[in-house]
């Protein structure tokens, strides 16, 4: 900033010039008369409060919708009788006991235990379902090879492999019977 420029403009290391000192000198005494004020609306009483609010015209609409409901004749009746209303509600004691302590949710550590080692057995039972699949899919490659080398079909392979797909059918359904079983017994169906 120029030399100029800063012999322009006031600042607080200079002396306070008269405008600065009028401007303090206005606002100590504002601030003096606000605590006056304050010090006599604390003295005296307060009869009643204005409070203004400003509406869209759907607000509007619900507040003459709940005036009709509860009975009020105007839009300040309404508003004091719903204030009364939610204070009551708020003063209430079960109202304030009920805030003061959340829900506990009861937990059956046993029954938890169960759920967990049964969800834990349905994983490893699909895991062993699905690599047996990856298995025999496995030797079905193998037999499709032999056979396009050398022009024959190993039969004892393909029993191998229908063997394998019965105990795995029985397997899935032993494993669907137990499923439907859970489902039957879970509260939280669909």
């Amino acid at each position: 900033m120029s030399e100029a420029k800063s012999w322009e403009r006031p600042t607080m290391a200079n002396e306070d010039t008269p405008q600065v000192a009028a401007e303090s000198s206005a606002v100590s005494r504002s601030a003096a008369a606000s605590e006056r004020a304050d010090e006599r609306s604390l003295a005296r009483p307060v009869k009643d409060v204005v409070v203004t609010v400003r509406m869209t015209a759907a607000d509007a609409d619900d507040l003459a919708f709940v005036a009709a409901e509860i009975g009020a004749t105007s839009g300040p009746g309404t508003v004091r009788e719903l204030i009364r209303l939610v204070a009551a509600l708020q003063r209430d004691e079960p109202h304030q006991s009920a805030k003061a302590q959340p829900p506990v949710a009861v937990v059956d550590e046993a029954l938890l235990t169960e759920v967990r080692d049964a969800v834990r057995a349905v994983t490893t039972s699909y895991n062993e379902r699905t690599r047996e699949l990856h298995f025999i899919g496995h030797n079905w490659n193998q037999i499709a090879r032999v056979a396009n080398a050398t022009g024959k079909v190993d039969t004892d392979a393909l029993l191998g492999v229908e063997r394998a797909l019965v105990e795995i059918r029985k397997q899935m359904t032993a494993d669907a019977e137990r499923d439907a079983k859970v489902l039957a017994v879970l509260p939280f169906q669909s």
